[in-house]
């Protein structure tokens, strides 16, 4: 089985791949009951797949020769994804296993699942159920050491002045990164930091002075701690910039992507532009440019992020 992503957070989505395979030599059709489903930490159980699975014994059975080219053989040609592949691969399996894996690829049957993770979902680790009676008998995932994920939480908190609290509720520790800038050039971080929240444990964060993003889920969540529940500014990313120099002076201009329209920047306009990077807060930039920075506003060269 093979899971994307491995991290996840609430009101996100897993998908699961599940391959089944029937043993060369096969001269009599089954019907095994299959089981999928999720574990969570807390104790329940969420079924995704419980349906007998008829398996057919013709389709257990070598070819006889090699293929010629343009024959597809006794299987319809399946698409598995690059992403199932490699998860194979990152796997801690043996070879021996791996050549098992994706010699079983194009005979096997491949299922796909889709879980919606529950806005309430708690934190933690969470594994795969994968059965399959057959007579009496029950068989497990060939890979059930690697058929978990993590949900992950981090909690952001506001203490005095500048400083924020990051704390992790979770039974297991959140890989996570800190990134920080100084406050008014944010082409080079100043400091790049690898950091692991314990289960429970927090961090305290002082952003005087700086610029500072917090990421984690595998970089997909990125928190600009400086302006913590505050909107951002950012240039029109629906609009060309082009600048160039005239008798030695900067020039800017902003054109929509159709129409005729275009705006010349003059110089607090092209400063305000020029600042909007999505980094710095709304509040840093009004207070500084007012009513240069509200007419951008309305005539859409400056977007706010929320």
């Amino acid at each position: 089985m093979s899971i994307f992503p491995k991290r996840a957070i609430r009101g996100s989505a897993i998908t699961i791949h599940w391959n089944i395979t029937l043993p060369a030599g096969m001269e009599a059709a089954v019907c095994p009951l299959v089981r999928i489903g999720i574990n969570s930490p807390d104790g329940h159980t969420h079924m995704l797949f419980e349906e007998h699975v008829l398996l057919l014994p013709s389709t257990a059975v070598s070819a006889p020769e090699p293929l010629k080219p343009n024959d597809t053989g006794q299987y319809l040609q399946k698409y598995t994804p690059l992403l199932v592949l490699a998860s194979y691969l990152t796997g801690p399996q043996q070879r021996e296993k791996l050549v098992e894996l994706l010699t079983n690829m194009q005979n096997g049957r491949h299922y796909y699942f889709t879980w919606a993770v529950p806005r309430d979902a708690v934190p933690g680790k969470y594994t795969l159920l994968s059965e399959i009676y057959l007579d009496g008998s029950v068989k497990y995932s060939g890979t059930a050491t690697e058929d978990f994920f993590y949900i992950e939480q981090l909690n952001i908190s506001q203490e005095e002045g500048e400083h924020l609290l990051i704390h992790n509720p979770g039974p297991e520790p959140v890989p996570a990164k800190l990134i920080t800038y100084a406050a008014e050039r944010h082409e080079r971080p100043e400091k790049l930091e690898l950091i692991h929240m314990a289960p429970g444990g927090s961090l305290t964060v002082n952003t005087a002075g700086k610029s500072i993003f917090l990421l984690y889920n595998e970089e997909r969540i990125t928190i600009p701690l400086h302006c913590y529940q505050q909107p951002r500014s950012l240039r029109n990313q629906q609009h060309l910039f082009l600048q160039k120099t005239k008798d030695g002076v900067e020039q800017r201009y902003v054109l929509p992507r159709e129409g005729q329209a275009a705006w010349r920047l003059s110089g607090l306009q092209g400063e305000i532009w020029q600042a909007a990077d999505g980094i710095l807060s709304t509040a840093s930039l009004r207070e500084k440019y007012r009513a240069a920075y509200d007419e951008m506003i309305a005539e859409g060269l400056i977007t706010e992020i929320p």
